[in-house]
């Protein structure tokens, strides 16, 4: 019989550093990269809309074969419709590990 917490859990957190980026990616800061980038960050189509009698379509790009140091680049530019969350580092690194995981 088990009798105090610390025989069970010898791991200093509750959950994985990939559980706590799923979370973050799918909600960090009341708005979701899932909305855009889709469910495991491959991309997805953001809207259509018609210039010069032509369709024409924006995609949000896969994120998933980027390496840490762009990935992080991309999150701290000001460029595009990318909005800016203002993420630490250790966030930034949990979603990273999330998206890239095997």
């Amino acid at each position: 019989m088990i009798t105090h917490y610390e025989d069970v859990n010898t791991e200093e957190t509750f959950i994985t550093q990939q559980e706590y980026g799923k979370q973050l990616y799918n909600n960090p800061r009341g708005i979701s990269c899932k909305s855009c980038h889709g469910e495991f960050g491959k991309g997805q189509q953001l809207a259509q809309y018609k210039h010069k009698g032509k369709l024409q379509e924006i995609y949000a790009p896969d994120i998933t074969e980027l390496d840490i140091s762009r990935f992080k680049k991309k999150l701290y530019s000001n460029r595009g419709v990318m909005p800016k969350y203002y993420l630490t580092d250790s966030e930034i690194e949990a979603i990273y590990e999330y998206i890239t995981q095997k």
